[in-house]
């Protein structure tokens, strides 16, 4: 046995376990451990000090990462957040904010609901629905492998995030009636019957 090839696959290997772990860690926009979410860019970060989250983990097969937070900030209201960031071998069979729309709705049974401003910003999207005169918000941000989404209800966090990034943005929906619900629901929990997300096929060579 070559020792001096198997030694030096391990370092490889251990190197390469690291860069992807920090990886993943830095894809995810809500630090667990000091209880904030940093939004935004570098240059001019929108901070949210999370401080009455219920915050779950979601474990499962094709994920890397996964959680939901549900938070009554005293700034921004009430929020809901899902992050989701799959392993590499995995893919998205369709667009995931769709996915996470989608199921938005069908769980408060919303029906009848326009979109009435959609505004792509670098790897954010903001979009403001309305629903029988009501109004709520919900941004995407997509990085790698991780997909976050982020549905707020009072538009104040969108606000200030869009507008941080998108200078000469007006909001003519956040002083409008807002739509007030409670989701809790998580596309890791679901997937096994609605197929989110799947394994790469592997293919072999014969």
């Amino acid at each position: 046995m070559d020792y001096k090839f198997l030694k030096n696959s391990i370092v490889f290997l251990t190197i390469g376990l690291f860069y992807v772990g920090c990886s993943v860690q830095s894809q995810s926009l809500y630090s667990h451990k000091n209880s904030t979410l940093i939004l935004g860019e570098k240059e001019n970060p929108v901070v949210v000090k999370v401080e009455n989250a219920d915050y779950k983990v979601y474990p499962s097969w094709c994920i890397d990462s996964a959680y939901t937070l549900n938070e009554k900030d005293s700034v921004y209201g009430n929020l809901f957040l899902e992050s989701i960031t799959l392993d590499f071998r995995c893919h998205w069979n369709g667009l995931p904010s769709g996915f996470f729309e989608y199921n938005f709705k069908l769980k408060l049974k919303l029906s009848d609901v326009k979109t009435v401003e959609s505004i792509e910003v670098g790897r954010y999207t903001f979009r403001t629905f309305e629903v029988d005169g009501e109004y709520y918000s919900i941004i995407s941000r997509y990085l790698g492998q991780n997909e976050t989404f982020i549905v707020d209800y009072e538009g104040k966090l969108y606000d200030k995030l869009l507008k941080s990034l998108k200078k000469d943005y007006v909001n003519k929906y956040l002083n409008k009636k807002r739509f007030y619900g409670f989701y809790d629901e998580s596309l890791v929990r679901k997937n096994m019957f609605n197929g989110y997300y799947s394994k790469e096929s592997e293919k072999f060579d014969e």
